[in-house]
């Protein structure tokens, strides 16, 4: 009975596998850099690979910088533009405060505002002569005579009366604005001075003859 023993722990009998366990993997395919044979050859776009001349790449270059420099003057233009606009608004608000202090100098000192008058007077010339710096003036046609104004000022009334013996501007509505030193030549003044803005005035002229 002892040898049986022995017998049966020295050679024990094996035990079937469940059918539940997993199956041994597959063992894993070396991994390494690709081969040729996963390349496909394609053919080269027209063009590529080509070399390139230097002077048609400085061509390029050359072209592409006069593009940009056109952009540049183009806004620099356009500004320039806008900020010489805004300078005629301001020449013109400027005239128009030289014409109402010139009628409002009398009422004004009789009034005891003479020193009123005398300050925006200063502050007004102040303007007008930042203007000027710029070849920005302001003109008064008034007392001028038709022909002398007839190419810078519109006549928007008629006033006759026996104190005219010509047609001479009566009253000065608006004055005109000059710009000096402008490139383009002006025929409506004969000079290089530029008329910006047009005046507005009352023509007077003499009463006409009784039949």
């Amino acid at each position: 009975m002892s040898s049986s023993a022995e017998q049966t722990e020295a050679d024990p009998t094996p035990t079937n596998p469940s059918s539940d366990d997993p199956p041994d993997p597959t063992p894993a395919e070396p991994v390494g850099p690709p081969s040729w044979d996963v390349f496909v050859e394609r053919p080269v776009p027209d063009g590529l690979g080509q070399a390139v001349h230097l002077s048609h790449e400085l061509a390029g270059v050359l072209q592409r910088s006069r593009d940009d420099l056109a952009k540049d003057r183009g806004r620099a233009a356009q500004e320039s533009a806008a900020v010489l606009g805004s300078l005629y608004e301001l020449a013109a608000l400027a005239g128009q405060l030289e014409l109402q202090l010139a009628r409002a100098e009398a009422p004004l000192v009789e009034g005891g505002n003479k020193r009123l008058h005398d300050l925006l007077r200063v502050l007004k010339n102040q303007m007008l002569e930042e203007l000027r710096q710029r070849g920005i003036e302001v003109r008064d046609p008034l007392g001028r005579g038709h022909d002398e104004v007839a190419e810078w000022a519109d006549v928007v009334h008629w006033r006759s009366g026996p104190q005219f013996s010509a047609e001479v501007v009566a009253q000065t509505i608006e004055p005109a604005v000059f710009h000096h030193g402008r490139d383009d030549h002006d025929e409506a003044t004969g000079d290089d001075d530029k008329v910006v803005r047009r005046a507005r005035v009352v023509m007077g002229c003499p009463e006409p003859e009784a039949p």
